[in-house]
C-alpha cells in the first residue's frame, strides 16, 4: 500500500460516502446516461455499479480520497491486474449488478468494456497505473481537490518511472487532463453508443 502525503486510503467506514460522491459526480456521464437513460433506473443502479468499481479498485490497485470528508475519489489500478476473471467480478459484487441490470444490459456493457480494454492494450505503454474513475464532489468542484487527488500519485509514478493511462468520453475533461501532463494518443467512437472516446497517457517525467 502506497502512502501519499495529504491523501487518505478509502476504508470501510468511508465506503458509503465514496459511493455517494461517485454516483453524483458521474450522474450525467455520457456512458451512464446511455446505459441508463431512465433516471429512476440510473438512481437505482449507479450506486451498485460504483460499489463494484470501488471493490475492484481495492483489489487491483489503490483508492484514495482527500480527507475523511471524502471531497473526491481516485481509483488507480496496476496494469498487470486489469484483466479481471469472472470469479473476481463475482467477488467484487458482480452478481448484484447482474441482477439489477439484467443479462442483455450486462452483455452490452461488457462489449463496450472490451472495446475500451482492447484500445488500452493497443495504446498503453507499460509499466503504468490506470486512473479511473476519478471524481470530485459536485458541490466542491473548482476548489483544487482534483489536483490534490492527482499530483501526489503522479510524483510517485515519476520516481518509479511508471506512466499513467486513462480514458474519457467527456471532451471537457480532455483539457483538464492535459493540464496534468496527459496527452491524447488516440481518439475513437464508442461502438453502438456513438460517443466520442479519448485515450490519454502521461509518460513518466
Amino acid at each position: 500500500m502506497t502512502v501519499l502525503k495529504g491523501l487518505v486510503h478509502i476504508s470501510d467506514s468511508l465506503f458509503e460516502k465514496a459511493v455517494d460522491v461517485l454516483t453524483r459526480a458521474f450522474w450525467n456521464d455520457p456512458l451512464n446516461a446511455y446505459f441508463f437513460p431512465d433516471e429512476t433506473k440510473r438512481k437505482h443502479i449507479l450506486p451498485a455499479f460504483f460499489e463494484f468499481r470501488l471493490k475492484q479498485g481495492h483489489h487491483c490497485g489503490e483508492v484514495y480520497t482527500t480527507s475523511e470528508d471524502v471531497e473526491g475519489i481516485a481509483i488507480w489500478k496496476y496494469h498487470n491486474k486489469l484483466d479481471i476473471t469472472l470469479w473476481r467480478n463475482i467477488r467484487f459484487g458482480g452478481l448484484k449488478l447482474y441482477r439489477l441490470c439484467g443479462r442483455s444490459l450486462v452483455n452490452h456493457m461488457m462489449r463496450i468494456n472490451d472495446f475500451v480494454s482492447n484500445r488500452r492494450n493497443q495504446y498503453a505503454t507499460t509499466p503504468y497505473l490506470h486512473l479511473g474513475p476519478i471524481a470530485v464532489d459536485p458541490e466542491m468542484q473548482g476548489e483544487g481537490y482534483g489536483s490534490k487527488l492527482i499530483r501526489p500519485m503522479l510524483a510517485h509514478l515519476d520516481e518509479m518511472k511508471w506512466h499513467c493511462y486513462l480514458e474519457t468520453q467527456s471532451e471537457s475533461h480532455v483539457s483538464l487532463y492535459e493540464h496534468f501532463g496527459f496527452e491524447i494518443i488516440a481518439k475513437g467512437v464508442v461502438p453502438e453508443a456513438n460517443i466520442p472516446h479519448w485515450d490519454m497517457i502521461r509518460y513518466a517525467q
